[in-house]
C-alpha cells in the first residue's frame, strides 16, 4: 500500500503536446508537498486509502518528511528511502484503530460531508477552503452530534461503507459497523428446489431468524452472521425516539437503489435488483425477536454491508 506520496516533479520540458509551448499558472508559486496515502481529504481519496489505490493529491501532506525520508543504508546519502514505520500517523493506522465515539449500539450510521467554515480574513491561503469532515447521524437522520476526520474513516477497523450519494442534505456515504459477536452465530443453510433456507442461531442456540432466498442468495455467509449478532443484540439497542413504537420499515436505504424492503404478514421482504455483485433475488427474513427499532436497524444494516464497497 504506498503511504508516502512524493509530489509530482517529473514534468517533461516540452509540455504535454512536445511542441514546447509554455503555461503561465500562479501555482507555480505555490509548494507541493509529500502527501500521506493515510491523510484523505475527501471521499474519493478515502476510497483510495481504504483500497491500496493511492496517488498524490486530494491527501494531507506528509505529517515529517523529515521521518519520513532519510539516507538509504549502504548508499550515497543524496539517495533517500522511505521511513513511514517510524511516523505515529502509520502506527496508529497499523494498531487497528475503531472508529472514535461509534455513537452508542447501532450497527448503521449515515456520515454526512460538511465543509469546514471559512477562516474570516482569509482568501487564497485558507487552509480550510476545500476542507471538510463526516458528521455522524442516526438512519433515521438525527445528527448524534459525533464528527470524524477522513483519516479516521480511512484507517479504522471493523467497519464497511457504501458509495457515496447526494441528496438534499448534500453528500453522504452509509458507514456499517462489523460485529464483534458475529464469529459466535451459527447459519445453517438448506438448499430447496426453488429457494434456499437460512436459520441464524446466536451463540447458546437460541433461534434468531427464519431467511428464505428465491434467486440466487444476494449474500455471502459472513453477512448472514453479521445479521444474526445484530439481531441478537437488537433487544439492548437503546431507542433514539424515547422507546416509542419500532419505526415502520422503510421502503429504500437511501442511496442503495438496487434494493427495496416491504412488510409481508409480519416478515421482512428485501428485494435485490441484479448488481455487479449479485444476481437478483428475494429474501424473506422472519425474525423471531420482538420487533423494534434495533431489528429494523438489524435489516438496513445488512443491507448496507451487502451494498459496501
Amino acid at each position: 500500500m504506498p503511504v508516502y506520496l512524493d509530489n509530482p516533479h517529473d514534468y517533461g520540458s516540452r509540455g504535454p503536446d512536445g511542441e514546447g509551448w509554455n503555461r503561465l499558472s500562479i501555482n507555480a508559486h505555490f509548494d507541493a508537498p509529500a502527501h500521506c496515502g493515510l491523510r484523505p481529504v475527501r471521499f474519493a481519496s478515502l476510497f483510495e486509502a481504504r483500497t491500496g489505490r493511492q496517488r498524490w493529491g486530494g491527501f494531507e501532506r506528509c505529517a515529517d518528511p523529515k521521518l519520513a525520508l532519510g539516507p538509504a543504508p549502504a548508499a550515497s546519502p543524496d539517495t533517500p528511502r522511505v521511513q513511514c514505520g517510524s511516523c505515529p500517523v502509520h502506527q496508529n493506522a497499523h494498531a487497528d484503530p475503531s472508529l472514535p465515539r461509534w455513537p452508542g449500539r447501532t450497527p448503521l450510521v449515515l456520515g454526512r460531508v460538511r465543509d469546514w467554515p471559512r477562516t474570516p480574513g482569509m482568501w487564497i491561503a485558507d487552509p480550510a477552503a476545500g476542507r471538510s469532515s463526516v458528521h455522524l447521524h442516526t438512519w433515521q437522520g438525527q445528527d448524534t452530534g459525533i464528527v470524524v476526520g477522513w483519516p479516521d474513516l480511512a484507517v479504522a477497523t471493523g467497519i464497511r461503507m457504501t458509495w457515496q450519494f447526494h441528496d438534499q442534505g448534500g453528500e453522504a456515504f452509509w458507514i456499517v459497523r462489523l460485529s464483534l459477536g458475529a464469529e459466535q452465530t451459527v447459519v445453517r443453510t438448506k438448499k430447496y428446489r426453488d429457494h434456499t433456507r437460512h436459520v441464524l442461531y446466536a451463540a447458546g442456540a437460541r433461534r434468531l431468524a427464519g431467511v428464505k432466498c428465491h434467486g440466487e442468495c444476494a449474500h455471502e455467509d459472513w453477512h448472514l452472521r453479521h445479521l444474526a449478532a445484530d439481531l441478537a443484540d437488537s433487544a439492548v439497542v437503546t431507542p433514539a425516539n424515547g422507546g416509542a413504537a419500532a419505526p415502520e420499515l422503510p421502503e429504500r436505504l437511501p442511496g442503495v437503489p438496487s434494493f427495496s424492503l416491504a412488510p409481508e404478514d409480519g416478515t421482512a421482504v428485501i428485494t435485490h435488483a441484479a448488481s455487479r455483485g449479485f444476481g437478483a433475488s428475494v429474501m424473506t427474513v422472519d425474525a423471531e425477536v420482538p420487533t423494534s427499532e434495533g431489528v429494523t436497524a438489524a435489516l438496513l444494516a445488512h443491507i448496507a454491508r451487502v451494498a459496501a464497497w
